[in-house]
């Protein structure tokens, strides 16, 4: 039996596909290990949100063929899709493939195997093409853990923020069918997960493609899976990876309040607090805009929590318009805000724009920028002291309390990472937890009494 291993960088999407890819490949009788351990091919999927994930990418090539020089090395995904020639030129790389071909892979790996193609093939192909849906789709069970699942339920993207290469990697929106989404979560649900995460490249788009046509329910966009899947028996949960405030606004992010079952989380990325870099991203909406979505989830849930991404250093961004993102962050209270340094990359605009900011300017904006924002992180999470928060129990931490029980590690609704000691295993559980303090990267608190 032939051993393949799957190196993943980047979002949840990638860590979707590697998931589907590996289900597919046990099917073809081939043995899935780790991406540590000797294997016979390796497959790393790869990201180009920045250089840095171009760099890791390259760097887990010629790691894995380093573990075994006989091993067949398979680099697909967003670097080589928009950048085949660099990527087919790393000598580690034996078969090269972007993403409008990914379901090509089996083939293409046991082509090699059965002597029918040599090493060295690039397979890239133009994912920027209009006539294209989405592909067909096995059903296929994705873990994330062992409690939580995910379901990608689009592809593409045609926002082109100006500093953002992924319409170049992943082509143009093309939303799964519903009946394929409710299907994999009715599988999902019957096998025990309690949360079901979606996902896609901006799953704020699913179904506004021309051509997927409206909803029966007259519901629009992803709303309309959000629907289906509440609408399924079960005690579970319903988590939406992202939604892009390019696409939403607050009088549609109401509409999702009537969902039971939807988490009271949502990761908006903001970018910038500067209505002048948010003009010059690209990006329809003003930092007021923005705010109005926070204010609406607020007074729905005072504790709702809410991520964001933020890009430090764009071109242009003077310390005023720092001023504007850090303003911002204290004013939206987040969880936890994914700061990183802006990075120029291929085809873009922002790459071309005047006022580049020197790299080490844009690491120190960035720790200054982390270290407020965890500051802020605090703050929310000490204002979760003394509500009692949901929590799915995920697996246990490596602490024990002092008389040896062990602690349980989990997540809230609002997406807060929750300890607390039980002396049972609660894996894959419900429990309602009384939150005592911040610890750690999240709270702590004990699970609730209950009378009688």
């Amino acid at each position: 039996m032939r051993k393949i291993a799957f190196y993943t960088l980047g979002c949840k999407v990638n860590q979707y596909e590697s998931s589907e890819m590996a289900e597919g490949f046990r099917k073809r009788g081939y043995e899935v290990v780790s991406a540590d351990e000797p294997s016979d091919c390796y497959i790393v999927n790869s990201c180009s949100v920045t250089r840095l994930a171009d760099r890791k990418s390259r760097q887990y090539i010629r790691r894995m063929k380093r573990q075994n020089p006989d091993a067949l090395v398979v680099i697909m995904g967003c670097y080589p899709q928009t950048n085949p020639d660099e990527v087919s030129g790393i000598e580690e790389a034996d078969i090269v493939m972007g993403t409008a071909d990914k379901d090509q892979v089996y083939k293409h790996v046991e082509d090699y195997f059965n002597g029918l193609v040599d090493r060295k093939q690039n397979y890239v192909t133009e994912a920027r093409v209009s006539a294209v849906k989405y592909p067909e789709h096995e059903v296929t069970v994705v873990p994330e853990s062992k409690t939580r699942a995910m379901i990608k339920i689009e592809e593409g993207c045609n926002r082109f923020c100006s500093y953002c290469i992924i319409p170049y990697a992943r082509g143009p929106v093309r939303s799964r069918p519903l009946d394929s989404i409710v299907e994999e979560a009715r599988q999902l649900i019957g096998l025990g997960y309690k949360e079901i995460v979606l996902t896609g490249i901006n799953t704020a788009l699913y179904g506004t493609e021309a051509g997927f046509g409206p909803a029966s329910s007259g519901l629009s966009g992803v709303e309309t899976v959000i629907a289906a899947i509440d609408a399924l028996p079960g005690d579970f949960r319903i988590r939406l990876s992202s939604l892009e405030p390019t696409v939403v606004d607050a009088d549609y992010v109401k509409r999702l309040f009537k969902y039971d079952k939807l988490c009271h989380h949502l990761h908006l990325s903001a970018q910038s607090g500067s209505d002048k870099v948010i003009y010059s991203m690209n990006r329809h909406y003003t930092s007021s805009d923005y705010l109005n979505i926070v204010d609406a989830l607020r007074a729905f849930d005072p504790h709702y929590g809410i991520t964001t991404d933020i890009i430090v250093g764009f071109p242009g961004e003077t310390e005023e318009d720092l001023q504007d993102s850090f303003k911002l962050v204290d004013r939206a209270d987040f969880l936890h805000v994914h700061a990183f340094p802006y990075s120029k990359r291929l085809f873009t605009p922002a790459a071309e724009m005047d006022g580049q900011i020197d790299m080490q300017e844009k690491k120190e904006r960035n720790r200054r920028l982390i270290e407020f924002a965890d500051g802020v992180s605090l703050r929310f999470r000490e204002g979760l002291t003394g509500t009692v928060q949901r929590v799915l129990a995920e697996e246990p931490d490596s602490d024990l309390m002092p008389d040896g029980t062990p602690v349980w590690k989990g997540h809230a609704s609002n997406y807060t990472v929750v300890y607390f000691p039980s002396d049972i295993d609660t894996e894959g559980e419900f429990a309602d937890i009384i939150i005592e303090k911040p610890w750690k990267d999240g709270v702590f608190g004990r699970k609730e009494k209950r009378n009688g």
